[in-house]
Parts: C-alpha cells; sequence; structure tokens
C-alpha cells in the first residue's frame, strides 16, 4: 500500500512482517492505540442479496452509448441511484445519515474523477488512464494523519505512534523510532464496504470507457 501524507508518499510495511522485523507482540496494532467502537456499527454483511442488486440496477442503467453531452449526467444519475438505493435498504444494515452521505459523496467523487479523466483523454486522443490509479488518487487525497501521539516503550526505546486513516477508515501506522519513521498497513479495521465499492466503481468504468462515443 501507497498513501501520502504530509505531502510525501510513503510505502506501509504489512503489520505481520513489521512485528517479526521488530519482535512485536500480536497486539501491536490499530486496535491496541485506538480500539473501535463496535457498538451499533452498521453490517453491510446482513444485506449482501440487496447490495448485489442495487449493483445491477446501477450498472443496467448505464447506457451503452455516452457523449461528452451527457456523460456527466449519467454520472450524476448514478449517484442518486446509489443515494436512494443505500436508504432503500438501509434498515438492514445501520448506517448513519452522514454515513451513507459520505459514502454517497465519494462514489461520485471517484465516479466524475474518471469522467474528466477520458474527457481529457478523448481530447488529446490519447488513451485513457488506468482507472484503479484514478481511483487509487482519489483514495490517497483522503489519506489523513490523526493528532493523537501514543507512546509505545520497546525495547528501552519510546517510540511515538499515530494512526493513519484514509476515506475508508483507520488502515495503518505511521512509527516513529528515533530519527526513523515507518508506515505500517493494518488492515484489523478494513472496512467490508471497500470492496464492493472498488468493484462497482470499476464496473462502472469500464462501461463509460467502451461507451464514449469518440469526437471526431
Amino acid at each position: 500500500m501507497h498513501l501520502t501524507t504530509d505531502g510525501e508518499s510513503h510505502e506501509f510495511i504489512n503489520v505481520k512482517a513489521y512485528r517479526q522485523q521488530h519482535g512485536l507482540p500480536e497486539t501491536f496494532s490499530v486496535a491496541l492505540f485506538e480500539p473501535k467502537d463496535f457498538t451499533g456499527l452498521a453490517a453491510i454483511d446482513k444485506a449482501g442479496a440487496e447490495m448485489n442488486e442495487l449493483r445491477q440496477a446501477i450498472l443496467d442503467t448505464v447506457p451503452e452509448k455516452l457523449t461528452i453531452a451527457n456523460v456527466l449526467a449519467t454520472a450524476d444519475t448514478l449517484q442518486e441511484l446509489f443515494r436512494n438505493g443505500l436508504y432503500g435498504i438501509n434498515e438492514r444494515i445501520g448506517l448513519k445519515v452522514v454515513e451513507v452521505e459520505y459514502a454517497v459523496a465519494g462514489f461520485g467523487d471517484v465516479l466524475r474523477n474518471w469522467v474528466y479523466a477520458l474527457i481529457r483523454a478523448q481530447s488529446a486522443r490519447v488513451e485513457p488512464p488506468d482507472f484503479q490509479q484514478v481511483y487509487h488518487d482519489w483514495l490517497n487525497s483522503s489519506a489523513r494523519l490523526s493528532q493523537r501521539v501514543h507512546d509505545y516503550d520497546h525495547r528501552q526505546q519510546q517510540w511515538q505512534v499515530q494512526i493513519v486513516n484514509n476515506a475508508y477508515g483507520r488502515v495503518g501506522l505511521r512509527v516513529q523510532r528515533g530519527d526513523m519513521v515507518d508506515y505500517v498497513d493494518d488492515g484489523v479495521y478494513a472496512c467490508p464496504a471497500e470492496g464492493y465499492m472498488t468493484v462497482l466503481l470499476a464496473e462502472i468504468a469500464a462501461r463509460f470507457a467502451v461507451g464514449l462515443v469518440t469526437s471526431d
């Protein structure tokens, strides 16, 4: 995993490998420093069938042919369909209103970023960029470093640990070891919605790329 924090791109080390490298206990993770309260937490897996139906409804709405004139309007239509669909099945999932709107906003942002990338590529008469790069750029832009600093004593050295967050929540650690700084990838609180969103947006992006009519 690569994310940018404080204006610099960092490669993250897998947490299991990091524990082995430094002789750390299994408890060394995001959960140790900022445990998650699961009380009343939404559960997307309770609505698996409904989420799949929403996915198919969104994909079926994508026109076979798109033009510069209607592609942005189509993106807006899909975002609204996603919003209405989430609210329609949210009784089973249990998201807060702010969580629904946050997911909808992210969906729309990624889709519009992809549309703009397609339009730019078409104008320049070049191949569009890889969707995964566009998606990663969006996800990267959401990365934030927690301001809370946790002290951790290890082998007579005091480390300072901060949580790294992105659009899907807590995803890793920034570890200050004296003059050294490490970035650790920790999926202990991996958001189940991330896989769904990534796959759905990639499927939509593929249809947009095929359907957008090339200008003469």
